[in-house]
Order: C-alpha cells, then structure tokens, then sequence
C-alpha cells in the first residue's frame, strides 16, 4: 500500500502492544511523507518523549496522545485522547492505575492457563513487552514461543479472546473518569474504530455524556464507513480523526500514513484544544 496521507493519528509503538520503538516510528512515518502523527499506545505515555525527539530532527509534529479503554453496554471500548499535557498530575496518575491493572491481568490469565496446563511466568510475558504496558498480545506471543500455537490468531480463539477458558475482562473504567481525565489535562477523547463496534445507536449517548469525537477515517474502515460515521459527527456536532492505527508486525497490511485524513479534520481538532486549554486548572 503506498502511503497517500501526511496525517497519522493512530499509531502503536513497544511503549504498548507495538512492534517498533517509538523513534522508529517516527522514522517509518517520515518515510512515508507523514508530517503529523500521534502515538497512541494503550495505557501509557513512555513513547512521547522519544517520538518528540526524533520528531523534532524531521519537523515532524508529534500531538501527544493515548489509547484508553473503558467498559460501556457489557464490551470494552476504546478511547483515543489527543492534545493533552503528557505531564499532567491527573493524567499520569490514572495512566499507571490502569497500567497496573493490565499487568494483574496478565497475572490472572497466566493463572487460568496454568490451570489448562500452561505454564508461562509473567517474566516471560514482560520480557516480550519490553517494557511496555502489558495485553493480551503479549501473553499470546509468549504462548507462541512456548510452542502452545502455531499462530498469533489461534491463541485468541483457543485461550484469550472473549469467552475463551484464560480470557480475563478489563478493569472497569467508566466513560465519564476517562472523558474527566484527559479534559482536565487539556485534551479531546474519541471514540477509537467505531466500525469494529457495531454499536453505532450509543454513539448519541457517549456524546452527551463528553464524548468529543469519533475516529472517521481507519484502517477497517470501508468507504461507507467512513461516510456514515461522518454523517454521525456531523449530526452530534463531534470531532473527525483518523489514522492507520499500525502496529508494525501485527498488522503487516496496514501502513502507516496508509489512511487518508484530511487536514480539515486536524484543523478542527486544534481549533477545539486551543479553546478548551485556557480553562485547564492549574497543575
């Protein structure tokens, strides 16, 4: 796929579930005419500072960003948070409670897989992470190098995915405590890859209760996709974002910069986050 957009903001490095470091990141993006990215990794801001600096020896622009996830109707939901001050005492302070709730959760699932006669230590899993904030990815490659599957796939389908005997939930976030967070360090939440959801008719609800955008543009996104969910940010007066939302290995057909996301849309993001930063209390 040959890259065609000079905006990516959605973007994994090994600070989460990433293959890549997040200064390789940035040197991928710059590869590929990407002049405005934003790292997302789950549960944690340890790649910024890194992208920023390598960043910086590119003109590239590096908005500060964040995959949460928060529990709404029974499923687990995404958020993306954009624009926020990475230092922010709030911020920071929820990022590692939800960072040290993913690592009990790998705990619990090595528990239940050594109750099906799996044995891996959490080492092992955090080894494979490097460092980063602990997923299901990682206790799946893990089981991968212990020669229990053959294929990253099968380890959801036999042990990790939903329902499956090793699946344990997330902690429970609310969509409220997230939205507070990330607007009380200045920044704007959207909901992440809504076409994998299928739960479009919450969307109006989310929006009322702080909700600031949805992500448009996607790598899963078919065209009607795209204009549907346009259609419902139009309707709920919501911000438009996009990106590939790569994760280097793990998603060898996606690209990034491969998603199209007008400049118009980063526009209107910008013009939302300079409003909302003078109402920041101080730190």
């Amino acid at each position: 796929m040959t890259a065609v957009s000079t905006i990516d903001l959605h973007l994994h490095s090994t600070a989460s579930d990433g293959s890549y470091p997040a200064e390789t990141i940035v040197a991928m993006a710059e590869r590929n005419g990407v002049r405005v990215l934003a790292l997302t990794d789950h549960d944690s801001l340890d790649g910024i500072p890194a992208a920023e600096e390598r960043a910086q020896r590119s003109g590239i622009r590096v908005v500060p960003g964040v995959e949460l996830s928060v529990s709404e109707a029974g499923i687990d939901v995404h958020l993306l948070a954009y624009g926020f001050d990475p230092l922010d005492k709030g911020l920071v302070a929820a990022i590692a409670r939800y960072r040290d709730s993913r690592r009990e959760r790998a705990r619990k699932m090595l528990a239940r897989l050594k109750g099906l006669g799996i044995r891996i230590q959490l080492e092992e899993v955090e080894e494979i992470a490097h460092g980063g904030a602990l997923g299901r990815p990682h206790v799946a490659e893990a089981l991968m190098q212990g020669g229990h599957i053959e294929t990253f796939q099968e380890a959801f389908q036999r042990y990790l995915g939903h329902h499956a005997p090793a699946y344990v939930p997330k902690q429970t976030v609310t969509l409220e405590e997230a939205v507070s967070v990330v607007r009380e360090a200045g920044g704007v939440t959207v909901l992440a890859h809504p076409g994998t959801l299928n739960r479009d008719h919450l969307i109006a609800a989310w929006a009322g209760r702080g909700l600031d955008g949805i992500e448009v543009w996607h790598s899963k996104h078919a065209p009607a996709d795209v204009t549907r969910f346009k259609g419902i940010a139009k309707q709920h007066n919501l911000l438009m974002t996009g990106g590939s939302d790569y994760h280097g290995e793990r998603t060898p057909d996606v690209t990034i910069g491969g998603v199209l996301v007008p400049e118009s849309a980063l526009k209107v993001m910008d013009e939302v986050l300079r409003a909302r930063r003078p109402l920041r209390a101080p730190r």
